[in-house]
């Protein structure tokens, strides 16, 4: 009887053998990218009163071990430094975004395969290939379970484990049946839903961390012999059947190893949802252009997929920023009264200005059926703005400035870069850990940097 293949070996297979060779030229090209505005958001995500609060949660029975954390420079095991460091990462949201697969997978990446290097002794081309190959099989899995946001999921921390299990199984030297055993069991970690979108909760900062922790885990555990089912992508029970009708299970395997959908990734020049990106856009461009303020607006109509007015459009009225990050109404009126948001400008007191929740309550949000056909390509939207004049106005986004089809910089995300560093170092620190980061793969090893990231070295 013919043995059945199943999904986690093919996958397996090519995290194994894209391991073993060189990265091809246009990831290897991004992962500068990557790296750059993602250890930026874990510095700049240190300091802010959750991210304290999840390291003093944390370090309360720390771990021995000898990966580093962002910023404080606390040693520790990898599960526990890698979770504070994605969870500072992830401290505003400001950080990229897979527009198809929707989800954060360098986010979950780029700590577990810092902390997984600096535990094993791997070098940094090592490292930037397992954050690459995880972010690859992370994106693919995510992007077969479309459907998971509908029924409640957050995304990164459904398919985040895998991601992470790959990318720490690489680093510590597994052979084909320990990685398929690491994904096996990911399945068990697989979870977390997005009940934030509704009435907020600061634990929406730790869900990369819990991703990457999950991921970990998942992989000392394969380490030690332990087994997972290998139809867990597949299976009746498995992944693409419980968080989607598995309707889509075709797309992991899909032009695997030629197609990278890592690439994909967006980044964003804005501080909240990417779902939002587009209006807020459209809204900014139509008032620049006449020099509309607040007063002269009666109101806003914003047309967007079904998944986006579910996603941003159900807070109207939060009073915290993690809530007003999910507010689309709500960011809309900050940028207008206050600008585009950067890392330091979206703040309780910010989201409870009377200016800004008087105009925050002239928006609203409806299903339009272009946004609805083009939701994958680039979360596009509409805006309507009607001015007191009686005067109307409407323009369409389809690609918000860091998607794919409208990227950002590397000039732009150094410059995002230096802005989130600006209040905790020196100007001559932030270019040498830029320069450190564009060099990345060229490193010997991975201490200079971390010391570098460092609050000491940093000031």
């Amino acid at each position: 009887m013919e043995q059945k293949h199943y999904l986690a070996e093919t996958l397996a297979d090519f995290c194994l053998a894209a391991f073993a060779g060189d990265l091809p030229p246009d990831v290897a090209a991004f992962l500068p990218k990557l790296l750059i505005d993602k250890i930026g958001l874990e510095i700049a995500g240190s300091r802010f009163p959750w991210t304290e609060g999840v390291r003093r949660a944390v370090t309360t029975f720390p771990a021995v071990g000898k990966a580093t954390t962002a910023y404080h420079g606390d040693r520790l095991s990898p599960q526990q430094a890698a979770f504070i460091n994605a969870s500072a990462g992830h401290a505003q949201d400001f950080d990229d975004t897979n527009v198809r697969a929707r989800l954060h997978a360098s986010g979950i990446m780029i700590p577990v395969a810092l902390a997984m290097a600096e535990q094993v002794g791997a070098k940094p081309v090592e490292a930037a290939k397992a954050i690459a190959i995880g972010m690859e099989a992370m994106t693919r899995i995510g992007f077969a379970i479309p459907a998971s946001h509908a029924r409640g999921f957050h995304t990164p921390d459904v398919a985040g484990p895998f991601g992470a299990a790959v990318t720490a199984g690489l680093l510590l030297g597994f052979d084909k049946k320990a990685l398929v055993n690491a994904l096996g069991i990911c399945g068990s970690f697989a979870g977390g839903v997005e009940e934030y979108t509704r009435t907020g909760g600061e634990v929406k900062r730790c869900l990369p961390g819990i991703a990457a922790i999950a991921g970990i885990n998942a992989a000392y555990l394969a380490r030690q012999g332990l087994t997972g089912p290998a139809s867990i992508l597949e299976g009746d029970h498995g992944v693409c059947k419980t968080f989607d009708d598995g309707a889509h299970i075709g797309r992991i395997a899909d032009g695997l190893g030629h197609d990278w959908l890592m690439l994909q990734t967006a980044f964003k020049p804005y501080n909240c949802c990417y779902v939002i990106h587009s209006a807020l856009e459209a809204f900014l461009s139509i008032c620049d252009k006449r020099g509309s303020r607040p007063e002269d607006i009666e109101k806003v109509e914003v047309g967007h997929s079904k998944f986006g007015v579910d996603h941003v459009g159900a807070m109207r009225h939060p009073e915290d920023a993690v809530s007003a990050q999910f507010s689309c109404n709500t960011m809309l009126a900050i940028a207008l009264v206050n600008g585009p948001p950067g890392e330091y400008d979206v703040t309780d007191e910010v989201v409870n200005d009377p200016r800004i929740r008087e105009l925050a309550a002239k928006i609203t949000m409806f299903i339009d059926p272009t946004a609805e056909k083009e939701q994958f390509e680039g979360f596009g939207s509409i805006v309507i703005v009607t001015l007191r004049s009686g005067q109307n106005y409407e323009e369409r986004v389809r690609h918000s400035k860091g998607t794919q089809q409208n990227p950002m910089s590397i000039e732009e995300l150094e410059a995002k870069f230096r802005k989130n560093l600006a209040p905790l170092a020196a100007p001559s620190k932030i270019e040498a850990l830029l320069g450190m980061l564009r060099g990345f793969m060229g490193l010997d090893d991975l201490t200079v940097l971390m010391q570098a990231m460092s609050r000491e070295q940093l000031a």
